[in-house]
């Protein structure tokens, strides 16, 4: 069900922060997307906030600052913020020092151990040394031995937490690579369990941290995104505005058979540029 469809940025003249998610937005792989220089360069021209959302947990906020750097997008380490930092928010208002089994990156534990938390890596049948936690990120270097002793976690009833619920990370080539929700599925098969917390998109939870730290009003900001059940619910379940961009995940059909409604739809970060460079 497509709400509206607009070509023009009138609507968007009056948005001091865009929140832009990455994969299929700015970039797919390792190539940059055309028009996203322009457009970060234009905002920052502009006087408005460019922050970077990602639920993509498999990298550090420092690796995604060195790859737009080198794709020739400016970009500073307090304009980022992940699942992985969400979920991290999370566990530091909770749980402050909370033991952890982590499906996930080492970049993502050691983003984790960094924050204070105790990483456990391998299993114990000793309730002093479970993890307090067992958390599911985005894991690209994922072997069975660590999806096992990850599923006799939560078999066992330790707490269940996980990043995002992306079933696919989008890729070159109009490909795709499993992503966290893949992973999700498979470990719900064979224990019978899901998260009770999720801290990435759709959840508002990464946008409600922004925007208040920022000291930005939600009305006056826009989650621009290629995806429709995670990137433009956010949007939604924050009470922000959404744009939808048809670079990545989505196109006109899907926007047409789904329930989810963005306020603006847009080719790609292109067409966003074409038109505000002039609304100011």
């Amino acid at each position: 069900m497509i709400k509206r469809t607009i070509n023009d940025a009138a609507g968007l003249s009056g948005i001091d922060c865009f929140l832009f998610d990455m994969d299929g937005t700015l970039y797919l792989g390792n190539d940059v997307l055309p028009g996203a220089r322009e457009l970060i360069e234009l905002l920052h021209a502009q006087n408005r906030k460019a922050v970077y959302i990602t639920n993509n947990s498999s990298r550090s906020d420092a690796d995604y600052v060195r790859k737009l750097n080198n794709m020739g997008i400016r970009s500073t380490l307090d304009e980022f913020f992940s699942s992985a930092d969400a979920i991290a928010y999370w566990l530091s208002e909770n749980h402050p020092g909370a033991r952890l089994n982590v499906l996930g990156t080492d970049s993502f534990k050691g983003f984790l151990a960094e924050r204070g938390f105790r990483i456990v890596d391998e299993y114990t049948a000793d309730p002093a040394e479970k993890p307090d936690f067992a958390v599911l990120g985005f894991d690209t270097s994922m072997t069975y031995d660590k999806l096992r002793i990850f599923c006799d976690y939560v078999t066992d009833g330790v707490r269940y937490i996980a990043t995002h619920p992306d079933m696919v990370c989008p890729a070159e080539h109009h490909r795709s690579i499993p992503d966290a929700g893949s992973f999700m599925l498979l470990i719900e098969g064979a224990t019978g369990r899901r998260p009770e917390l999720i801290s990435g998109k759709p959840s508002p939870a990464m946008i409600n941290i922004i925007t208040k730290k920022l000291g930005v009003s939600k009305s006056r900001t826009a989650v621009v995104g290629d995806r429709l059940n995670t990137d433009i619910m956010s949007g939604i379940n924050a009470g922000t505005k959404t744009v939808c961009v048809l670079s990545g995940e989505t196109d006109l059909a899907l926007l047409r058979s789904s329930e989810v409604a963005p306020d603006y739809i847009f080719d790609s970060v292109l067409e966003i540029y074409e038109n505000l460079k002039n609304s100011r």
